[in-house]
């Protein structure tokens, strides 16, 4: 009897422990939210930051005064709990949410808002973001120690929407120090490690001021991996140690989509991706070489080969949701006249066009197959012709950039750019506009300028896509870069994943996401 009582007391035991065993594996895998990256984020400053990645990490540690409804491009107020608008448009008034503090401690109040307003003013002239949410501001007043007013120089149609842009509009700490590597913000996770090129690690903000309004977040952490081989970040998503890859290699998309523990999300963004010529070179100043290479860039074999059929055609500057909105007109691949164009510049198979073309590394959003695979379809495009020689030079993405950047001199390079508020003023100033720093073309046309700038401040929706499509037509003249095709990009989640969203300038709410 004693032994059967020992036998039973040792089953329960071990039952206990496995029922233990078993919770404890649960909690662990779903306590931190992993995540793979194809490259590193780059500057987690609101003002300074360019790229996705670092987009992608900053939107969850930072919130602005609005943000932008899940899986959607309309705004509503967040760290502001409402607002007024003026009749004319020109005034603003901001009624903020009270008891919020950043991550460091410090209080959310009209004197932080006025801080944060102000340090964008002064680097309007240097900083893109900061041009876009803040260069329209004249004036920024306290009319309480809760409410916030803004006076515009002008009438902007978009000035709410770009309040909720995680580079330009989220509120930073005032007493952050080092906000290029060590953000402090509101939002639900905040910066716990980051080692460069490998992992970024964020908490839980338990002082999140929305966490009892959205029961809190679905993961205690997340990590981000830097993982720059797609077919390694493709495994890991497997074995399960991963649950979302922010890129799928084409080539790889219809076996995973077979894979019973694996979803894809389809993700047409409002992006482009071009060959960009640098039109101060002593290659490419003549314009008849930039519109010859624009003419013999092939498409549909780059579609074919290099994105596995998951892209479609561009139609210029703009994304086809944009474009087939604007209607801008633009010039087919006719390799008859590239051909022309290029013996007219003289240019032959005895003397053909020697090229160098820089391409980020990595794959990215724009070309999720990595820069080698698009240089090989590049290469065979222009090279058949017998009248190109084209060099790829290989960087990281965040060495080309910075190369850029700082106006180191380059021939030709590729680069994406995705919308930042949906808005074509926003896929067209910062690449186009003579005094844009991501204007890395070196391109300059004072009716280019004076159009982008009309734009910008016309309310009449038919005047103001006159203005776009007028735009479109010089630039099809001038030929600054030739747009790649538009990659229908997918991302793939652990199919356990639930309230995972992502809107089209892909803006992820990661503490949506739970189990």
């Amino acid at each position: 009897m004693k032994n059967r009582r020992s036998y039973l007391w040792l089953g329960a035991v071990v039952a206990i422990l496995l029922f233990l065993s078993a919770y404890l594996l649960v909690n662990a895998r779903s306590s931190t939210l992993a995540y793979a990256l194809s490259d590193d984020a780059v500057n987690m400053d609101p003002l300074e930051a360019t790229d996705i990645n670092s987009w992608n990490v900053m939107s969850q540690i930072y919130e602005g005064l609005m943000k932008f409804r899940p899986s959607s491009l309309e705004v509503e107020p967040c760290l502001a709990s409402y607002y007024e608008v003026s009749d004319d448009g020109l005034v603003f008034t901001f009624y903020l949410q009270k008891n919020v503090q950043f991550q460091d401690g410090a209080p959310f109040d009209a004197d932080a808002v006025i801080w944060n307003a102000r340090r964008g003013m002064e680097k309007a002239d240097t900083s893109y973001y900061a041009s876009l949410v803040w260069g329209s501001v004249k004036d920024v007043q306290k009319l309480g120690s809760h409410v916030v007013r803004f006076t515009l120089k002008e009438s902007r149609a978009d000035f709410l929407t770009n309040l909720a842009l995680p580079f330009g509009g989220s509120m930073v700490s005032p007493n952050a120090t080092d906000l290029k590597n060590n953000p402090i913000g509101t939002g639900p996770y905040r910066l716990a490690n980051w080692v460069r090129n490998k992992a970024i690690t964020l908490e839980y903000n338990r002082n999140w001021w929305q966490g009892k309004l959205t029961d809190g977040v679905g993961f205690k952490s997340v990590r981000y991996l830097v993982v720059d081989d797609p077919e390694e970040a493709v495994n890991l998503l497997r074995q399960g140690k991963v649950h979302i890859l922010s890129y799928v290699p084409p080539e790889l998309v219809e076996s995973l989509n077979a894979e019973a523990n694996v979803r894809l999300v389809e993700t047409q963004l409002l992006a482009t991706s071009f060959l960009g010529f640098n039109t101060k070179s002593a290659v490419l100043a003549d314009a008849r070489v930039r519109q010859s290479l624009l003419f013999l860039l092939d498409q549909d074999y780059l579609i074919k080969h290099v994105y596995s059929g998951f892209a479609l055609r561009s139609q210029g500057p703009l994304p086809p949701a944009l474009e087939k909105e604007i209607g801008c007109r633009y010039l087919s691949p006719n390799y008859e006249v590239g051909v022309r164009l290029l013996r007219e510049a003289g240019y032959s198979k005895e003397r053909p066009l020697n090229l160098t073309v820089e391409v980020p590394l990595e794959p990215r959003d724009y070309m999720p197959s990595g820069g080698v695979k698009l240089g090989e379809g590049l290469k065979e495009v222009y090279e058949s012709t017998g009248l190109v020689k084209v060099t790829f030079v290989y960087k990281p993405f965040e060495s080309l950039l910075s190369d850029l950047m700082e106006g180191k001199a380059t021939e030709a390079f590729v680069l994406g750019w995705s919308s930042d508020n949906g808005r074509a003023d926003n896929m067209l100033t910062p690449l186009f506009h003579s005094k844009s720093p991501l204007n890395f073309f070196k391109y300059e046309n004072p009716l280019v300028d004076k159009y982008l700038e009309e734009a910008q401040t016309e309310l009449d929706e038919n005047k103001r896509e006159k203005l776009y499509r007028e735009i479109c037509d010089i630039l099809l003249e001038d030929t600054p870069a030739a747009f790649l095709p538009i990659p229908i990009s997918f991302k793939a989640l652990d199919e356990r994943l639930k309230g995972y969203n992502v809107n089209p300038i892909n803006i992820e709410q990661l503490y949506f996401v739970r189990y």
